[in-house]
């Protein structure tokens, strides 16, 4: 009987461990439906929309501003640095491309498309204009701008969900994607980088 009961116990226990350790995992991933940290950034954005930071920006003309002096536009942010030899490439010239597409909507102060630097230390007003017209065939409405302090930066890529750590050889491993902010300043969408189309519509859906 106390055998039993002892097999009893132990059967239970491992039940409850693996129900506890389903509830976690449906919590985590929520409900099962994203299994990656990517998936579940975006999700998470869907479900609860993020308030932008406020956060002092210089951009590539050496202007500052606030990041709440923004709120009104859909936004469309990157976030990139521009000794990047790869993807911040591909980006820029998303960003670019998309501001051409939305010149209506930017120029008109409707849309806003933002290349925002986590390496402002080397991200000088020089070199984001650098990087502007390496990858812009003619000039667009895109801007880029880096925080000016670091406790801008890591408020703004903490509420992106953006993920920066150092390769070991002076540059940086980063998530990539393309960050919708509706007028209302909140983070909504994120939206992959390589369909403008996509990114387009979205944008004007919400103008």
């Amino acid at each position: 009987m106390r055998a039993t009961f002892k097999l009893f116990l132990g059967a239970a226990a491992t039940l409850a461990s693996t129900l506890l350790a389903g509830t976690v995992l449906w919590q985590v991933t929520g409900g099962l439906s994203s299994f990656t940290s990517e998936s579940w950034r975006r999700a998470s954005v869907v479900a609860h929309p993020r308030p932008l930071p406020d956060a002092v920006l210089q951009d590539q003309h050496g202007r500052r501003f606030h990041t709440r002096e923004l709120c009104g536009k859909v936004m469309v942010i990157d976030f990139v640095y521009t000794r990047c030899p790869s993807v911040c490439k591909v980006l820029g010239g998303v960003s670019a491309q998309l501001a051409s597409r939305l010149s209506d909507a930017v120029e008109s102060g409707k849309a806003m498309v933002l290349s925002v630097s986590f390496d402002p230390a080397n991200d000088t007003p020089e070199a984001m204009t650098r990087f502007k017209r390496v990858l812009e065939p003619r000039e667009t409405p895109w801007m880029v701008a880096r925080p000016l302090s670091s406790d801008g930066r890591r408020a703004l890529l903490q509420t992106f969900g953006v993920e920066v750590i150092p390769d070991g050889a002076g540059g940086f491993d980063h998530n990539a994607a393309l960050h919708l902010v509706d007028p209302s300043c909140r983070l909504t969408r994120i939206l992959d980088y390589d369909n403008i189309s996509d990114a387009e519509k979205a944008v004007r859906a919400l103008l």
